[in-house]
């Protein structure tokens, strides 16, 4: 059995005076937040506590990848889960991935960090469990291929989206008639209609327009 795990090791006991395991958790998704997964470091975690040394973090969080599980499986619980599947496994499927995509939203880190490490949280397993549920009544087996196929599409999104608007920024490209602006000196005679007739679409729908190519094409697997 792995022992580098934080959820092998319980909250160590109150003291007068002593943080707690969700304070420090906070103030790193805090951190991550503001900063990006760049400028999450325990010694930001310590100075955004007041504590003096890194190192009294430790004690909560057993290191700072417990600390990353610990948030990962945070936020997680923004996802909303249902008690039960309803009667229509597309919208159950969809719903749990766009509470998914919202929330990256809330905390860009979350799509970086997700895979680097095992996802054994409690809120991260309930997601799962559900969504496994919902694609196994529904027929759909293996149902953990289908169900990573939906996470894979969701995390993966969210990292594109998120360097694509670094790269934007980087380039002043602030819209879409900047964009045309931009590629339209770049194009040949075979991009000049589509670089005219670019659509205005946010990250949102374009997401979701691909959620529903993909549950189409899931849905057609039957």
């Amino acid at each position: 059995m792995a022992t580098s795990l934080v959820w092998h090791y319980p909250e160590p006991p109150g003291r007068k005076h002593a943080l707690t395991r969700a304070e420090v958790v906070r103030a790193g998704i805090a951190l991550a937040d503001a900063e990006g997964v760049a400028g999450l470091t325990m010694r930001g975690v310590a100075d955004a506590l007041g504590v003096s040394t890194p190192m009294s973090l430790y004690r909560y969080v057993l290191n700072k990848d417990g600390l990353v599980d610990l948030m990962l499986d945070a936020v997680s619980a923004e996802v909303d889960v249902p008690a039960e599947p309803g009667p229509d496994w597309r919208a159950d499927v969809r719903g749990v991935a766009l509470g998914l995509w919202r929330m990256i939203g809330r905390h860009r880190w979350y799509a970086e960090l997700v895979d680097s490490r095992p996802p054994f949280g409690p809120n991260t397993m309930r997601r799962a469990g559900y969504l496994l549920t919902v694609l196994q009544n529904a027929g759909l087996t293996p149902a953990v291929v289908y169900a990573s196929l939906v996470d894979n599409y969701v995390t993966g999104t969210a990292m594109s989206v998120s360097r694509e608007i670094a790269m934007l920024q980087r380039f002043g490209i602030a819209s879409t008639q900047d964009l045309q602006a931009y590629t339209g000196e770049m194009a040949n005679d075979s991009l000049v209609e589509w670089v005219q007739d670019m659509p205005e679409m946010t990250s949102d729908e374009r997401f979701e327009l691909g959620l529903d190519c993909l549950l189409d094409g899931i849905g057609a697997r039957r």
